[in-house]
């Protein structure tokens, strides 16, 4: 006997088909499905679109206004900065830092209440630099809240005449950002953290060397030449100016020779210094003018004071203009 062969669910389904029809004695055609055609593969793209990007910067905005706290816009910045690119990194950057300063008068407002609370400002003296809010003890309130700022990259200082402060702690934003930024934005930043970890003048002096200063001065006219319309040139532009201030006309006891009113040659050199050794630089070029209007006076800076007001009287006439002028030698330079 030969083998009964399997009956397929396919040949079932005709068959139950066919006789389905055969009262009216029409034959039916089955067809089988057309074929279907791979389905494209969705383009894979490594940086989001110009909508996306958009989108993600009004979300950041939406963020920004809806926050209490640094630290929620830093969680935001933390989710998303890996996602774009870096000119959209750089507007995302600006936006946080932007909130920051905004949020910083009301969060030294608290600051303040906080230290007006008995006991607080025992704890807080107690603290060494760096700080580490863990050693506060018998006070969980105010150890979250201070561990809150830090969580928005805030940085404690006390550097001002002994009272705490928050500012912005642009070394923490190099370290969690910098990959993601500009090469421009990254040198502001490198700017930033130098003037930041160390001023160059604090208590109404200068806390660094005249050359460290003219090499700061240096750094930021590099910016200012290779970003002529960068994003933050005003910033870098004022800093550029304040700096220059302090060099300039900066001066104190060590830097006049009371007796003859004239610059000491140490101070002088270092312009001089400076010229020969950065003579294309714009900032040379005031340096150099500077060194004219003192070769005139053969180094005399001040006149004598009066006798039981002041030892150093008013700087010399073409002295003065030229300080005065500063600025607007600065504004030509740097337009």
């Amino acid at each position: 006997m030969k083998p009964i062969g399997r009956i397929t669910v396919s040949s079932l389904l005709a068959i139950a088909l066919l006789a389905g029809c055969s009262n009216n004695g029409k034959q039916l055609t089955v067809k089988n499905p057309p074929e279907s055609s791979p389905s494209p593969q969705p383009t894979v793209t490594t940086q989001p679109t110009e909508n996306k990007k958009e989108d993600l910067l009004k979300q950041m905005q939406i963020a920004a206004s809806q926050a209490k706290e640094p630290r929620e816009l830093i969680s935001f910045m933390d989710t998303n900065v890996s996602k774009v690119d870096a000119p959209t990194a750089d507007k995302m950057f600006i936006m946080l830092e932007q909130y920051n300063e905004r949020q910083l008068p009301a969060i030294n407002a608290n600051l303040k209440q906080l230290m007006a609370q008995p006991g607080t400002a025992e704890k807080m003296y107690a603290l060494s630099y760096p700080f580490d809010f863990n050693q506060i003890k018998d006070d969980d309130n105010l150890k979250q809240w201070l561990q809150n700022q830090a969580a928005g990259k805030l940085a404690l200082d006390n550097g001002h005449e002994g009272d705490f402060a928050w500012k912005i702690d642009y070394a923490a934003l190099q370290k969690a950002y910098a990959s993601r930024l500009s090469e421009e934005m990254k040198h502001y930043l490198s700017i930033r953290v130098m003037e930041d970890q160390k001023p160059f003048a604090n208590d109404g002096g200068l806390k660094i060397s005249r050359k460290e200063l003219g090499d700061r001065m240096l750094n930021v006219e590099q910016y200012l030449t290779k970003y002529p319309s960068g994003q933050k040139k005003a910033e870098m532009k004022a800093q550029y100016a304040n700096y220059m201030a302090e060099y300039i006309h900066g001066y104190r006891y060590e830097a006049i020779d009371e007796k003859t009113m004239k610059l000491m040659p140490e101070v002088k050199l270092s312009y001089e210094q400076l010229v020969k050794l950065h003579p294309d630089t714009k900032t040379a070029q005031i340096v150099k003018a500077y060194l004219e209007e003192i070769n005139k006076n053969k180094d005399v800076i001040y006149n004598k004071g009066k006798k039981g007001e002041s030892i150093i009287g008013d700087p010399l006439a073409n002295i003065n203009a030229f300080w005065e002028g500063l600025n607007g030698k600065i504004d030509s330079l740097f337009k």
